[in-house]
């Protein structure tokens, strides 16, 4: 430890928090896309790009294909991201929870055995969040750390 330096400055890249948000909102837009793949496998499904109901409680309203409805929002304060949020209509949940009909949010299991549509779970949005996470980690723990170190050593404005 003879020729160990302390110093008090920041020194190469420092994530600001503009570059945060976009960081996020790319992150986002990957997840995003890998669900809209994923509604491409199902074999049910809309096959217009957009369905108008025409009796029924929802006579009337519109809905798009999932693929075409999937949005994501980025909760921030000051451009500082604090929540990624994922905008999915009702239909694309009771397809992830395979729920519906008298249908509990339990994998394989019927409340009734005269259910209307049985389905099964399929885990299209759930599964490109869980793969990601750790990118969106890196992320936070990067601009974080960064943000602690110009706080305490000085050196650069974030």
């Amino acid at each position: 430890m003879k020729n160990s330096k302390v110093t008090t400055t920041v020194e190469g890249r420092i994530l600001t928090a503009d570059q945060f948000h976009a960081e996020a909102r790319r992150w986002a837009a990957i997840v995003r896309n890998m669900a809209k793949a994923n509604t491409a496998a199902f074999k049910k499904g809309k096959k217009k790009e957009n369905h108008t109901y025409k009796e029924g409680k929802k006579r009337g309203k519109s809905e798009k294909k999932l693929s075409k409805s999937i949005r994501f929002i980025i909760e921030h304060e000051n451009k500082i991201p604090e929540g990624i949020g994922f905008k999915i209509p009702i239909h694309g949940i009771y397809r992830e929870w395979a729920v519906g009909y008298g249908q509990p949010r339990v994998a394989g299991k019927y409340k009734s055995a005269n259910s209307r549509v049985k389905r099964s779970m399929n885990d299209w949005i759930d599964e490109p969040i869980r793969r990601h996470k750790e990118k969106l980690f890196d992320l936070a723990v990067e601009y974080w750390g960064d943000h602690a170190m110009v706080n305490v050593f000085g050196g650069k404005n974030i």
